[in-house]
C-alpha cells in the first residue's frame, strides 16, 4: 500500500484525522501528508503512506491555490468561524477596485506576514495553538512567504471570494486580518478550500471513505526529473552503492525501474548515489 493518495478532506476534520483513519482504513503504520489544512477548510490533502512518507519533505515548496471567502466586518481569535466572532464597524464600504487595489500593493510578490496565534508553529518548544488557547499571549515574528497570484471571484459586501496561488509559509486566516486591516476594518476567513498543490488538482481525489489504489511517486513528483536505470543496477541502488550514471551534478531525480519508482537519487562526480530507497 506504499504510495500516494488525493483526498478531499471534509470540514471538521483534522489533517491529523484523516491520517489516522487512512491509517486504520489501509492497516498501516506510516501515514503523513505533506501540508496542514485547517479544520475548517477543506479540498486536496495529498497523503503519503509508507515507505512513501519519505518522499513527503520534496513537496514543502510545492505552490498551492486556494478559493477562500473573506468576511468583513468580524473578528475572531482563531481568525476565521471555529471561534466565538464579533462585529467590528466598517467605516465605509470598500468597492471591488479598492479591494483589488490593495491585493496588487500589499499582497502580491513576496511579502512579510504575522502567521495566526492559532497556529502549529513551536515557540519555545510548544505550539503556538496550544498557548493562545491557554490564554496566553504569543509572541511571533513576521515571516517572508509569497502570493504568486489572486484574482477576485466574486464581491457580495461583506463577502469576498477570492481564489490565489501562494508558496510554502502563507496563512489564508492571516490574509483575511491584514486584507480587513487594509480596509480599515477586521476580517475573518469564513470558507476555505484548497484545489491544487503544484499542479495536482481536487477534481481527481476522492474522500476518505471511498480511496482506491495509491499512485505511485512518479504521478504526483513532478518537479523533479525522472530517470530509467538499468535492472542491472537495482541491487546497487537498494544498498545505497553509487554508481555510473549520466546526468548534472547535484541534480536530484526520482530513480525508474521498469516505469515504477525506486526512490531519489543525487548525481555526484557523474556518479548517482541513492538518498531516498523505496
Amino acid at each position: 500500500m506504499d504510495g500516494f493518495y488525493l483526498v478531499d478532506k471534509e470540514t471538521d476534520w483534522t489533517s491529523f484525522d484523516v491520517c489516522a483513519r487512512m491509517r486504520k482504513l489501509l492497516n498501516i503504520k506510516k501515514v503523513g501528508h505533506t501540508g496542514t489544512l485547517d479544520p475548517f477548510a477543506t479540498g486536496l490533502l495529498l497523503v503519503a503512506t509508507g515507505k512513501c512518507t519519505k518522499l513527503i519533505p520534496f513537496f514543502e515548496k510545492e505552490k498551492k491555490t486556494y478559493v477562500t471567502t473573506i468576511l468583513l466586518g468580524k473578528d475572531s481569535p482563531t481568525l476565521d468561524t471555529e471561534s466565538e466572532m464579533t462585529d467590528v464597524p466598517v467605516k465605509k464600504e470598500p468597492s471591488c477596485e479598492e479591494i483589488e487595489q490593495k491585493m496588487c500593493s500589499m499582497f502580491s510578490g513576496k511579502i512579510q506576514q504575522t502567521p495566526p496565534q492559532f497556529s502549529a508553529i513551536k515557540i519555545a518548544g510548544k505550539k503556538s495553538c496550544d498557548v493562545a488557547r491557554r490564554g496566553e499571549k504569543v509572541d511571533l515574528k513576521p515571516r517572508e512567504t509569497e502570493v504568486c497570484s489572486s484574482e477576485i471571484i466574486a464581491y457580495n459586501f461583506p463577502e469576498i471570494e477570492i481564489e490565489m496561488t501562494v508558496k510554502a509559509g502563507f496563512y489564508v486566516r492571516a490574509f483575511a486580518r491584514d486584507m480587513g486591516e487594509a480596509l480599515g476594518t477586521k476580517a475573518i476567513c469564513k470558507e476555505l478550500r484548497r484545489t491544487l498543490i503544484g499542479e495536482l488538482s481536487v477534481e481527481d481525489a476522492e474522500k476518505v471513505a471511498h480511496i482506491s489504489a495509491p499512485i505511485d511517486p512518479k504521478f504526483v513528483l513532478t518537479q523533479i526529473d525522472h530517470r530509467e536505470i538499468p535492472m542491472g543496477r537495482v541491487q546497487d541502488f537498494i544498498a545505497g552503492r553509487s554508481f555510473d550514471f549520466p546526468a548534472v551534478d547535484g541534480e536530484k531525480v526520482l530513480v525508474l525501474v521498469g516505469g515504477k519508482s525506486m526512490g531519489i537519487g543525487e548525481m555526484m562526480h557523474g556518479k548517482l548515489q541513492p538518498r531516498v530507497v523505496l
